[in-house]
């Protein structure tokens, strides 16, 4: 099966439910909400190392500098990790919201 009609089979109940017009803006609302999703998850990791450490991203690393443990490590990965792939989601939703 070809892309364009996975696409069809995935937005025609959406349409002839009469919930879309059309598929662009089926995909289109459907890919935003996804990437909405996403970029919450990561600002709800980040907010939760936020609080747990007291600080922000840059102020941790400072004081891990040098003298960290495995578990300020593992946190340390988590939140650049968080922080990076939130840039990523959040670069997605403009490309997406160009495209419209």
């Amino acid at each position: 099966m070809h892309t364009e009609e996975i696409l069809h089979k995935i937005t025609k109940p959406f349409i002839l439910a009469g919930i879309y017009k059309d598929e662009k803006s089926a995909l289109t609302d459907i890919a935003l909400d996804y990437v909405s999703r996403k970029i919450e998850q990561y600002d709800s990791i980040i907010i939760s190392l936020k609080k747990k450490h007291g600080c922000d991203f840059d102020q941790f690393t400072a004081q891990i500098k040098n003298n960290a443990s495995l578990e300020s490590e593992d946190d340390w990965m988590e939140w650049k990790s968080a922080i990076e792939m939130r840039q990523s989601w959040k670069n997605a939703n403009k490309m997406i919201i160009s495209n419209e």
